[in-house]
């Protein structure tokens, strides 16, 4: 023991030597050390894991499998290698350093329900309660970044503020608006090495009433909960990987849940893809497609498509020395990638880094083919079905989506995500969940369902059903049906985009929008439309609207028609509003050049 403590020590000495480097750089120093290790401006650092040092990175908790054969679908090998935690800005210490049994106890599978089932019990309830909500989007930067505006996208998060309905909850909101540091990092680590901050939160809450919710949840989510102690909405880095692409299939396989054939194992380089591409090819081969896809990315940003063609579907029939190559050289030529601008080598520097998976690619005629999902919220009590959904997709990138999904099938995506939640439950998984699924209409008129991800975190369409619940006095989701029950008995429909987007609406800021609701209130502002209660428009992300022409927008109707021509109509009302004012723009500008002529 005391030859690896003091191993552990020696290890130890340069670190702290360069920690206390560090801090004598000036500032100029500091921002060229910044650079070099998070954009790689120094060759000795190319080949730096950088998100290591901003991000918890989901790995499996059977370890890396290494090599493991296509054939073989067993991950084995040792645990991923543990990563760094934040410096604390008052002791220039690593205060917030896993214990030696973290990885065994920081799960937090908790009893505690979801905050809405609480309201619905109110009624004579007296009980003060807390929900403290951290806005931190703890994933791969370089899968961020190709979100336009995601800076804004923790206002996502502002839906808890509906639970200030009832007198008895208070919320406390952790923003990065109040963080005045651009560093490279989440809300979370940041809040972490603030120990002021920390004491702050503490003495808005009571613990023993309290719960925390984040948009997906790390190890640093974890230890935030703990530092409040309060219980976490979440589960640990290690929990995860249960959201990662690599850990989806086992769920589906262990669940006993339809999904396309491909690979089970984590793959972390391109010989093993190859090989894994092979063995799909020669268990399927009329597959037109393979998808390829990132372990760790949302919205259909990390995928790719290599299409098999009749060369690459002859060498598939050949020698391992002849089908091998000719799979590497199409993945270096022909991959096509979902996100724009991407090169192999790009693509491929994500997947050494996070890992990924291949897959067969579902076909289906255009018209008989649609991308349901269903959301659900997993904790010790159950598996709590949220509501369904049908995914409006431009290619494979999520654009909004439209509530419920269609009758002929909803019930048996309740069906396929009560198994799937039940089984990450198994796994210890807590916290909300949303199953996408590709269904294709059958000859005979049923639908068959592949599952093919599934999201542990918030998503697109968490806001806008949890805003229908929040605003709704008096509703429920009817989860036989899949129909939302609005306050006067009878459904409610809607359409949901976080990405309504046009260059002439840069510009407008918050108080312009708000005056075009008022002046066209009766047409689309929630609530207020005559004889047609809790119906409407609820708009979000609108603080992107001046930088980059682009809002979020919910359009509740009373059927998936009013909700549609809602939608229709804000965007028609947003057009004429815009263009007015360029008018009155040109006007001005041939005044002024008038009068200085």
């Amino acid at each position: 023991m005391g030859q690896h403590q003091g191993d552990d020590q020696a290890g130890d000495d340069p670190v702290l030597r360069i920690i206390d480097q560090i801090g004598r750089l000036a500032p100029d120093q500091l921002d060229r050390v910044r650079r070099a290790v998070f954009f790689g401006s120094n060759a000795n650092l190319k080949d730096l894991d950088r998100s290591a040092f901003i991000m918890n990175r989901p790995s499996s908790p059977r370890g890396r499998p290494g090599n493991a054969s296509p054939k073989e679908r067993s991950p084995t090998g040792k645990q991923a290698a543990q990563v760094g935690y934040p410096i604390d800005e008052d002791t220039g210490v690593h205060s917030h350093q896993p214990s030696p049994s973290s990885r065994q106890l920081k799960r937090t599978v908790s009893d505690t329900d979801h905050p809405i089932d609480v309201l619905l019990r109110e009624k004579g309830n007296n009980t003060e309660r807390y929900l403290v909500v951290v806005s931190s989007l703890s994933l791969d930067w370089k899968e961020l970044v190709k979100i336009p505006g995601v800076s804004n996208y923790e206002l996502r998060l502002l839906w808890h503020l509906f639970f200030l309905r009832s007198s008895k909850m208070h919320v406390v909101m952790c923003t990065s608006q109040y963080i005045p540091d651009h560093s490279a990092g989440s809300v979370t680590q940041k809040l972490l090495t603030r120990r002021r901050t920390l004491e702050r939160i503490k003495n808005a809450i009571n613990p023993e009433t309290a719960a925390m919710t984040c948009f997906n949840s790390t190890d640093a989510e974890v230890e935030l909960a703990k530092e409040l102690g309060v219980p976490l909405f979440g589960t640990d880095t290690q929990g995860a990987f249960w959201g990662t692409k690599t850990g989806n299939r086992q769920i589906f396989r262990e669940a006993g849940i339809p999904h396309p054939d491909g690979s089970y194992d984590e793959i972390y380089d391109e010989l093993s893809l190859a090989k894994e591409i092979l063995a799909l090819l020669r268990r399927n081969p009329t597959a037109q497609k393979v998808m390829v896809k990132l372990n760790d990315s949302f919205s259909g940003e990390g995928n790719a498509v290599l299409r098999v063609d009749k060369d690459l579907a002859a060498a598939a029939k050949g020698t391992d020395e002849v089908a091998v190559p000719a799979i590497l050289e199409k993945l270096h030529s022909s991959l096509e990638y979902v996100a724009p601008g991407l090169t192999w080598a790009r693509y491929y520097s994500q997947f050494q880094s996070l890992g990924g998976v291949c897959e067969a690619f579902i076909e289906g005629a255009a018209d008989a083919k649609t991308s349901p999902s269903c959301q659900a919220f997993l904790s010790g009590a159950g598996v709590r079905i949220l509501g369904t959904h049908e995914q409006m997709l431009n290619g494979q990138i999520y654009t909004g989506c439209k509530f419920p999904a269609f009758q002929e099938y909803s019930a048996d995506l309740i069906t396929e995500t009560l198994k799937i939640g039940k089984e990450m439950i198994r796994h210890e998984v807590v916290g909300y969940i949303s199953v996408d699924f590709v269904s294709v209409r059958q000859d005979d008129g049923s639908y068959k369902h592949w599952a093919i991800e599934i999201n542990v975190r918030m998503g697109g369409t968490t806001l806008p059903i949890m805003t229908l619940n929040l605003l709704c006095e008096s509703g429920a989701l009817n989860d036989r049906t899949s129909e939302f029950i609005a306050s006067d008995g009878k459904p409610r429909y809607y359409i949901a985009s976080d990405t309504l987007r046009k260059p002439c609406y840069k510009g407008l800021v918050i108080e312009d929008l708000l005056d075009i609701i008022k002046r066209h209130s009766a047409e689309i502002e929630w609530n207020c439309r005559p004889e047609a209660p809790e119906t409407g428009a609820i708009f979000h992300l609108v603080t992107l609207l001046s930088e980059l022409g682009k809002c979020g927008l919910v359009c509740v109707g009373r059927t998936r028609e009013e909700a549609e021509q809602i939608f229709g109509r804000v965007k028609e009302i947003l057009d004429n509003e815009v263009e007015a004012e360029a008018e009155i723009s040109l006007v001005v500008e041939g005044d002024s050049s008038d009068m200085l002529s």
